[in-house]
């Protein structure tokens, strides 16, 4: 279900991509994180360090898209390829577990 919920926010973030570009993607994923992913603040840091690390700028903006935002979400989600959206998607279930199990 984490999953599930996860590439909705995602899907939903992609949306929002034109709106938070003019933000930090970082900061809106780490955000994003706490309030729609109901991680701790230090898990929540886990997770943009391993973005910074992993995925690339397209991919992160991706992430910062509000969940709410289910239209921007599905409009960033046309503009990247399956190798995109499969490397965020990994991402999502691998980072998730790794980062709440260190907190």
């Amino acid at each position: 279900m984490r999953v599930m919920f996860a590439l909705a926010a995602a899907a939903a973030m992609l949306t929002g991509l034109p709106a938070m570009a003019a933000s930090d993607p970082m900061t809106a994923f780490a955000k994003s994180c706490q309030t729609q992913m109901y991680m701790s603040a230090p898990a929540c840091a886990c997770m943009v360090g391993k973005a910074k690390a992993e995925l690339d700028a397209k991919e992160i903006a991706y992430l910062s898209i509000p969940g709410s935002d289910g239209p921007a979400a599905a409009k960033a989600a046309e503009g990247m390829s399956g190798k995109e959206i499969s490397r965020v998607d990994s991402f999502m279930r691998s980072a998730t577990d790794q980062c709440q199990k260190a907190q």
